[in-house]
């Protein structure tokens, strides 16, 4: 059962395994992502301030707004072999999910003499999911009535809105705090994690979502010599349980089961360095 488990949960997840950071989306909008994500340190937008270092947002002496729309996509394969009677048969399957869109809107109010500056943000911070279609030359994408698994697919989604509040301690400090509110979803199919019999396979979910919070703490040194400096922490966003309703293949009800997958804490520090039309940032950023 283990093993069953192990190779249906694999390709479900299969996209979140590319990267070492896991489902973490490395940066937020275009010109957060042209940085590699860096921000903690040296901001150059209002997103990647805000989803890196609440603090950041205080080098923004005026209103500004953002609206980004992220696209990513990926290309595995799933494999497999089984022996017949007439010799072994393999298959390969490809993903046909194509791609997925994740939205980035933010808002900074910020004056020129002022020491509160404030924003808000509503980011897609995570994200993964496959197609695999149904496939009769390849053994583990037969039909789940020929012990195959069919069709297999999976869709996470997790939105995170952030209030944000930045205020100076002095003309090279200053400090932040953004509490964090979250709304995930997910769905699965089949869903390895509910109940399955012999004559009736796999089930499949329904989408299930669930709610969260958390908050980000933050510090930024701006040296006023093309040198700043910042420190972030992105505490555990907590987040309920997904319940998920499931049928069977012929339509009939399945037990319901329910399953839970927070979002790790994160700490950031960073560095930058500006010099006329170029901007240096660098990020270490530790995955709970």
């Amino acid at each position: 059962m283990i093993k069953i488990f192990l190779l249906i949960a694999t390709p479900l997840l299969s996209i979140s395994l590319f990267a070492q950071t896991g489902h973490i989306i490395q940066g937020i909008g275009a010109r957060n992502m042209s940085m590699g994500g860096a921000a903690t340190g040296k901001p150059i937008d209002i997103s990647g301030a805000q989803q890196w270092n609440p603090t950041a947002i205080s080098v923004f002496k005026s209103n500004k707004f953002a609206v980004n729309a992220g696209a990513f996509f990926s290309s595995p394969q799933l494999s497999s072999t089984a022996p017949t009677s007439e010799g072994p048969m393999s298959g390969v399957t490809e993903d046909d999910r194509g791609t997925s869109i994740m939205p980035a809107l933010a808002m900074v109010w910020g004056k020129k003499d002022s020491k509160h500056h404030f924003g808000v943000s509503a980011f897609g911070i995570s994200g993964f999911g496959v197609t695999f279609p149904q496939n009769m030359s390849n053994p583990i994408k037969m039909p789940q009535s020929m012990r195959g698994f069919g069709k297999v697919q999976s869709n996470y989604q997790l939105m995170q809105v952030g209030l944000t509040y930045a205020y100076d301690l002095s003309e090279k400090f200053s400090v932040g705090i953004a509490p964090t509110f979250n709304f995930a979803m997910l769905e699965l199919e089949p869903n390895p994690l509910a109940s399955t019999y012999q004559t009736l396979g796999y089930p499949v979910s329904d989408k299930a979502s669930a709610t969260g919070i958390g908050a980000q703490v933050g510090l930024f040194y701006n040296s006023g010599k093309d040198f700043p400096a910042g420190v972030s922490y992105k505490t555990q966003q907590n987040l309920s349980e997904f319940e998920f309703g499931n049928k069977y293949l012929d339509g009939s009800s399945a037990p319901g089961n329910s399953s839970k997958m927070n979002y790790p804490a994160i700490f950031s520090v960073g560095a930058g360095y500006s010099k006329s039309d170029f901007d240096f940032a660098l990020d270490y950023r530790l995955v709970d």
